[in-house]
């Protein structure tokens, strides 16, 4: 039998070690590769990541000793289109009509320029860095440029708000009430398993939340506790969901003199589109939009404060503008006629009562 000439071991068994070290390593390669597959399948999940967090900013528009004279400039306001919500200002009590809220300084900048336009008095930004300050993680969507989706949550006073950044603007957004406790939101069209999300410690308007998303589209569904409220509000390219317990302070009291809520507590669904509309629904819109002003006319003509008579004017000189750019034929076209009297009716008494 042949040897190596430096060994005393003869050939076969050196070539039978080297072969069984080569074996106990691919044994354990794929025992260290099963391992992994059986603990992805098998094992505890891992820990979601934790939603990020913000300060909210806001827009101080006014502020009145009377809750009811603040809920009156706040619907007048609301008639306009901005996000606007009321409360009790911690210093002295007064009741505070804010704008917003919103996650970034420009949005809420836009927003205060716009008020400063139209002569408004307490135009100043208003911060709100409580919900910044929980203890977070990294969250599984960052303001990222590689990221298709950022998700944000902010709060100011009982209103929390979770942000869904898009890469553009949405074209249609929807939220649904699908139980007493339980909401889908839905921008675009995607058909994703929903991943989720772990939510900062102290958030009590929001008990779980999974979302997912893809391209320019996300789907998000929330359990939240019984008699929470929602409002769904589009911002560029920013998505918010507000929420708040009743009664929720965007929700303006009935004026002393009747008439419709602008808000409706019982209305746990919205939609905002962007999508272009024929003519005839954008009639009956403004029309709906007019029917929920004129229930606050009375009221501001008869006590006239003139932040309520400035928001009630450029709300109807807003709405004029929206009338006056349809094309409709027809009885549409006599609609649209009479509706631009009205409008031009309240605008002049509005004016008229700012001149006493």
């Amino acid at each position: 039998m042949r040897t190596h000439p430096r060994s005393r071991i003869p050939d076969p068994v050196r070539l039978l070690r080297h072969w069984r070290k080569v074996f106990w390593l691919c044994v354990a390669i794929v025992v260290m590769m099963c391992a992994d597959v059986l603990v992805a399948k098998y094992g505890p999940a891992s820990r979601p990541a934790t939603v990020e967090t913000g300060a909210s900013f806001s827009v101080s528009a006014g502020s009145f000793a009377a809750e009811s004279k603040a809920e009156e400039f706040a619907a007048a306001l609301g008639a306009s289109g901005l996000p606007v919500f009321v409360r009790a200002r911690v210093e002295d009590g007064r009741s505070q009509v804010l704008v917003g809220p919103y996650v970034s300084t420009d949005e809420a900048e836009r927003a205060q320029r716009r008020l400063a336009a139209w002569g408004l008095g307490e135009s100043r930004l208003v911060v709100d860095d409580a919900m910044r300050a929980r203890p977070q993680e990294a969250a599984i969507f960052g303001f990222d440029a590689a990221m298709s989706t950022s998700v944000v949550m902010i709060a100011a006073g009982s209103t929390s708000s979770l942000v869904f950044e898009m890469q553009g603007t949405p074209k249609a957004v929807e939220v649904k009430r699908t139980s007493g406790t339980t909401l889908d939101v839905e921008i675009g069209e995607t058909a994703g398993v929903l991943e989720p999300l772990q939510l900062p410690d102290g958030v009590v308007l929001v008990q779980r939340l999974s979302v997912h998303s893809e391209g320019d589209s996300l789907r998000a569904h929330l359990v939240v506790p019984d008699g929470v409220e929602n409002r769904l509000r589009l911002e560029g390219r920013r998505v918010y969901l507000d929420l708040a317990f009743p009664k929720a302070p965007w929700n303006v009291a009935k004026p002393a003199r009747g008439g419709r809520v602008l808000s409706d507590p019982a209305d746990h669904s919205a939609v905002v589109t962007e999508s272009p509309r024929d003519d005839r629904a954008q009639l009956d819109a403004a029309a709906a939009r007019f029917d929920q002003i004129k229930p606050f006319l009375t009221p501001a003509l008869q006590m006239p404060e003139p932040d309520v008579l400035a928001a009630l004017a450029h709300s109807l000189d807003d709405l004029r503008a929206t009338v006056e750019r349809l094309t409709v034929n027809g009885d549409a076209d006599a609609d649209r006629t009479t509706l631009l009297a009205a409008i031009a009716g309240a605008s002049s008494e509005i004016s008229r009562a700012g001149d006493r």
